[in-house]
């Protein structure tokens, strides 16, 4: 091992040492609400993180500092994964969010389903307003920016948005439910 992997790999037993006692039981109780999560996952994400923002050596001073800042990474982390699921069965649920809205590393199976040019007959088939104001939230814009792109408040994206949404899982469910493209 390289004498940067040793520098890690110490600084990751002190830091296991130090607090996996502390953090493992709020890990369990975080994890009984998410049964698939791994409460060792959890704290061992949080020591990574550490590692990665801080550079300074763990003292007495600062260690209820870095327990309190090892918590609080523990618990974003955990809600992060559990968004990240709740997204992914949303995706499954409903095709219009899968291919544009949602960025995930493996598509879900709505996503084989519905191929590129139906989902692009579908987007043409929106109103006007609609479509550009859904074809701008692809690009990955805020819906203020949508909106002081298009001249229009903001609650005019929303229910544009909305629309849409609604009109492609029209428009999409039944190329979904047969499985065809």
């Amino acid at each position: 091992m390289t004498k940067t992997g040793n520098n890690v790999t110490g600084k990751l037993e002190v830091l296991h040492g130090r607090y996996a006692k502390r953090l493992l039981p709020p890990a369990q109780k975080l994890c009984r609400a998410a049964p698939e999560l791994d409460p060792d996952d959890l704290v061992q994400e949080a020591f990574v993180r550490f590692l990665d923002h801080f550079e300074e050596p763990i003292t007495k001073q600062n260690d209820e500092y870095v327990m309190n800042w090892l918590i609080n990474v523990m618990n974003r982390h955990f809600y992060d994964q559990l968004r990240k699921r709740s997204s992914r069965q949303k995706a499954v649920d409903d095709p219009t969010l899968t291919r544009w809205t949602q960025a995930q590393d493996v598509p879900p199976s709505t996503y084989e389903r519905i191929g590129q040019e139906r989902f692009d007959w579908a987007i043409n088939q929106l109103p006007k307003q609609q479509r550009i104001t859904y074809l701008l939230r692809c690009q990955n814009l805020t819906n203020p920016e949508i909106a002081s792109k298009l001249g229009v408040p903001v609650a005019t994206v929303n229910k544009r948005l909305f629309d849409a949404r609604v009109s492609l899982r029209k428009l999409l469910q039944p190329y979904v439910d047969e499985g065809i493209q």
